[in-house]
Order: structure tokens, then C-alpha cells, then sequence
């Protein structure tokens, strides 16, 4: 009977540790793939200008293999830094207004959503600034393709 217990318990002992390594391996594939190398620099890109949204241009700087700061211009689609008068027609519409208004701020979170996961990919879709943040990444991806 002792031996039983004694053979059970060294099988879940190897149980546990075949897991731990595999789940050791899984981790370092995460890591690998958000902690991409990138070459030290300050890279420029910019999305297509649509009619709805204008365009984002950004510079990246690279420092240590990591983006360190990302600066951002929100243009509208003439070319001029989105402000508090983005969204604003004659006769003035509130609703659309505030969407504009709105847009703006979710857009101003997405810099630094990039630096912390150092992944154009992996940022989500902030409230509000969904073209803004397809614009981004189409960006900070041709931003960030100097940098490979």
C-alpha cells in the first residue's frame, strides 16, 4: 500500500512539473513576441487621409530596442491639428459635436497604449476613436517598420 501511495505521489509530482515547464515555455513565447527588437532611432509615419477623420502622423523614438515616446498629430482632413473647434458646423450640432470632442480624447490615450505594450497590434480600441485608432496603427506600423 505504501508503495501506491509512494508511486501516486511521484507521478503527480512529474504531472506538476511537466506543467510548470510547459507553461514556462508558453511565457517566453509571449514575451518574445511583445518585446520585439527594434533598432534605436526616431521613426516617422503616417496614415492615409480619409474624408471621415483626416490622418495620424507619428514619430517613434527608439531607445534600447523599445519605443520610448510616441508623438502624435491628429490632422483633420485639411491638414490642421484636430482642437476644440473640431466637430463644429453652422448651425452648431451638439451631438456631433461631442462625438468629435470625444474622439479627440480617446485618440490622445493611444500614444501611450504604445509604449506600454511596444505591439501596434495589441491596442485595443479605445471608446469613441475607433477610425483614429485604425489610423494609428496603420502609422505606427509604417512608423515602425524603419525600425526592424
Amino acid at each position: 500500500m505504501k508503495k501506491r501511495i509512494a508511486l501516486l505521489a511521484a507521478l503527480m509530482l512529474l504531472s506538476l512539473a511537466a506543467c510548470g515547464k510547459k507553461e514556462s515555455a508558453e511565457s517566453k513565447t509571449a514575451e518574445n513576441k511583445t518585446a520585439q527588437a527594434y533598432k534605436d532611432g526616431t521613426y516617422s509615419g503616417e496614415a492615409e487621409v480619409k474624408e471621415v477623420g483626416g490622418t495620424i502622423k507619428l514619430n517613434i523614438t527608439v531607445s534600447g530596442g523599445k519605443i520610448t515616446t510616441v508623438d502624435m498629430q491628429n490632422l483633420d482632413r485639411e491638414g490642421k491639428e484636430k482642437g476644440e473647434d473640431y466637430g463644429k458646423s453652422e448651425p452648431l450640432n451638439q451631438g456631433l459635436y461631442s462625438i468629435a470632442q470625444n474622439s479627440i480624447l480617446g485618440t490622445d490615450k493611444l500614444p501611450g497604449l504604445l509604449v506600454d505594450s511596444q505591439d501596434p497590434d495589441s491596442i485595443d480600441a479605445v471608446s469613441g476613436a475607433t477610425l483614429s485608432r485604425e489610423a494609428f496603427v496603420q502609422a505606427a506600423k509604417a512608423a515602425l517598420n524603419g525600425a526592424k
